[in-house]
């Protein structure tokens, strides 16, 4: 009995072992993603119990601890700029500019780590940035086109069969609608926080409309030219024929107002006509036509593992995450219970809106990015800065866009 005892005692002692160096050999990995679900149904899943439940399924297929953080937008570019340059970085991080990033050597390269199949499913995987070894450090996300909404109700009650999208046409016809309705034409987001959320919706798609590209044949941003003039000319138009008011709002504030049937246009990301627009009779356009034609913004945010995962002796581990983040069945899950994107790898198929997908579908050539480019979000401060400026009467259009390229020559990147 003594000698079953003392053999019981020992297997004891033995599992205890091996359950404290299974412990110890666990790997841990951090996951920083900005906050995503804003709804407030009471059946809304909050970002991090959707992330921790996602997670679930890979700690215990890769006997790991995944931490998800999940940080306000508010601040999420700063801090995460920040947590990669010190050692207390995340090891997977939800990207927004990439430029600093990759200038920095901050970000692991990912084709050592990747097969082809696995980069032949993303679907922007040529947009992504390459390290100084010719390594992608990005997996590229498509965020959506900036779009159209209209009030059709609203429009036909100004006398209009349709609102007019060409420039001009589409100025007399706001005009139009605040005489015989009203209210407002067209308002935008020029209150926004900061020149990046102001210039997404109400600058950068007018760009494109005029045909310009944001990187000159140097590969050097420049909006002093005859596209960016145009531009500028259209919303000092828009201002002074009053067409959205001294009350310039924030893109909230605009969508609040579509929705209460207060204006008959808005641009706004492409989430807003499925849970917002309940009590108007509205439709979907891609976008204004300027002088070029059609234009929309689209943004690449990404997903990226830190390159000091090398040292920590868990990159391969993290890469695998990023994957799993990334994968068709993930991004299906979080774009139907969190926030709606267009697909981004093949091997999704979640589609929210038919009519969206049909629109965005019909002007794909229409669709442009925003590149990166040194010093970016200063840039775009100051150029929101400078055009609130015109609006009050201090300056005159060409002055915005010179002002505004030489405080960035001069004064923003290093020369």
């Amino acid at each position: 009995m003594k000698r079953f005892l003392s053999v019981l005692l020992c297997a004891t002692l033995l599992c205890s072992c091996l359950s404290i160096a299974l412990a110890e050999d666990k790997q841990t990995l951090t996951v920083w993603i900005p906050q995503y679900q804003f709804s407030k149904a009471e059946d809304a899943i909050s970002d991090q119990d959707f992330w921790d439940g996602v997670f679930d399924a890979f700690e215990a297929e890769n006997n790991c601890e995944v931490k998800v953080e999940i940080i306000g937008w508010g601040v999420y570019g700063d801090t995460f700029f920040t947590s990669l340059l010190n050692e207390d970085g995340p090891d997977v991080v939800y990207v927004t500019d990439n430029y600093d990033l990759v200038k920095r050597d901050l970000l692991l390269g990912l084709d050592p780590y990747l097969t082809d199949e696995q980069k032949d499913n993303v679907l922007l995987w040529n947009l992504a940035p390459e390290n100084a070894a010719g390594e992608k450090v990005i997996v590229p996300m498509d965020d959506g086109v900036a779009i159209g909404y209209v009030n059709k109700a609203l429009v036909r009650e100004a006398g209009l069969e349709e609102l007019p999208l060409e420039w001009d046409a589409f100025i007399e016809a706001c005009k139009t609608i605040k005489e015989k309705t009203g209210k407002a034409g067209f308002l935008q987001n020029w209150g926004a926080t900061s020149g990046t959320s102001a210039l997404m919706l109400a600058f950068w798609p007018y760009y494109f409309q005029a045909g310009g590209k944001i990187l000159d044949e140097n590969g050097q941003v420049n909006i002093n030219n005859e596209a960016g003039l145009k531009a500028v000319e259209f919303l000092k138009k828009l201002y002074d024929e009053g067409v959205f008011d001294e009350n310039i709002v924030t893109e909230t504030e605009s969508v609040d107002k579509f929705a209460n049937g207060e204006v008959a246009y808005i641009v706004a990301d492409l989430n807003k006509g499925n849970t917002s627009f309940t009590d108007v009779e509205w439709e979907y356009v891609f976008s204004l036509v300027g002088p070029a034609g059609y234009g929309a913004r689209t943004a690449t945010d990404s997903f990226a593992v830190n390159k000091k995962t090398l040292e920590r002796g868990n990159a391969e581990l993290a890469v695998k995450a990023l994957m799993y983040i990334t994968s068709g069945a993930v991004m299906d899950e979080f774009h139907s219970k969190i926030f709606y994107l267009p697909p981004f790898t093949k091997d999704s198929s979640f589609v929210k809106d038919e009519a969206l997908n049909a629109v965005t579908s019909a002007h794909t050539d229409a669709i442009y990015v925003v590149d990166e480019f040194e010093a970016k979000k200063s840039f775009e401060d100051t150029l929101q800065a400078n055009i609130q400026d015109m609006f009050q009467g201090n300056l005159t259009p060409e002055e915005v866009l010179a002002e505004t390229m030489d405080y960035y020559l001069t004064q923003l990147i290093d020369q």
